[in-house]
Parts: C-alpha cells; structure tokens; sequence
C-alpha cells in the first residue's frame, strides 16, 4: 500500500460479523484521473454456524480515492455510481449469484450526504437448498473528497430445498442499511 492509497473505512459491524477480507487496488483511470479502492468485507459467521453454508450475508465497504485530488461533482458522482453498480453486480455473480437484476434506484441518506441506493434481484445454490437473494449498493462523497461505495447481499427466502428457519430478510435488511449508514 503507497501513501497515496486510502485507507479502509471505518465499519462498525455487530457482534458475530468478521472480516474475511482487505485489498487496495487500481478500480479504473479516467482521462488522467485515477481510482485506487481499499476495500473490506465483512461476513456474518452467526448465521451459516446456526444453519449450513447457504445461510451466508455479507457487507462490504470501499474508499475511493481520485488522484490527482478531484473534488466531487454531479458528473463524478455520476461516473462513481455507475461503475459501482456495475462492479457490485460481478461481485454478487464471483460469489455464485445468478439471474443478478437491477430492480430499483433510490436516494439513500448518509449523515449529510444523499447517496445513491441501488437494489438487485438475484439467487443462489448451495448444496440442495436454492435461495432468493437481495443484494444492495450505495455510492456517496465523503467529506475527505474521497468517495464511499458500501452494500451486501442476504438471503430472503427458499425457493428450493431446506431451511427457512433461519432467514429473516427484514431484519437482516434493516440491520444492512444501519451498517451503510454507519460507514466512515
């Protein structure tokens, strides 16, 4: 990690919750503009220990940082949110998603900040259980001038197999969003 690289943001997660992984890199360059990305994600272990591996949520959150320094725009913001949307959605896919949707766009307040907030359709297989999925990102400016991508994915119901009994897509929806909003 260079000096010029942002560090991980602050995310404060629920007992339960652990981090699985942290990686810093190069997202795109623009013009001459480039986006370096540090990046956590966070699994919640609580739930796949009471149920099998099927029964997986996580939450991710990322600092954007623009080089040289560009202080937000509409425009930026714009470009930040697309790409976003469009890497959450390979990120749901490399962790065994399938049928990924866009179903809607919405604002989302961050403590001063409106960000974008995008919901995604998708689902999984696991073993013999077929789960529904709700996956969620949001892309905002920080007031470092840097810019905060965060979301995650959870099960909402079974289509196909065992196990409901551990899913609770309200509170698990309720408790992602709080997460987001938390973010540093």
């Amino acid at each position: 990690m260079s000096n010029d690289d942002p560090p991980a943001p602050h995310v404060d997660v629920p007992d339960g919750w652990v981090a699985t992984e942290t990686t810093t890199e190069r997202v795109f360059s623009v013009s001459k503009v480039t986006v370096t990305a540090t990046t956590v994600v966070y699994e919640d272990e609580q739930l796949r220990e009471r149920g099998d591996e099927a029964f997986r949520r996580f939450v991710f959150a990322s600092r954007l940082r623009l080089q040289p320094a560009t202080k937000p725009s509409k425009p930026l913001t714009k470009l930040v949110t697309s790409r976003a949307k469009a890497g959450f959605a390979d990120r749901l896919r490399e962790r065994g998603m399938e049928g990924v949707e866009e179903r809607e766009t919405r604002r989302f307040r961050v403590d001063d900040s409106d960000a974008t907030l995008v919901g995604y359709d998708a689902s999984c297989a696991v073993d013999r259980t077929s789960l529904a999925v709700d996956g969620w990102v949001a892309a905002w400016p920080h007031e470092s001038g840097d810019y905060l991508v965060a979301g995650g994915a959870y099960p909402t119901r079974v289509l196909d197999g065992d196990g409901s009994d551990h899913l609770e897509p309200g509170r698990f929806r309720d408790e992602l969003f709080s997460i987001v909003r938390g973010i540093r």
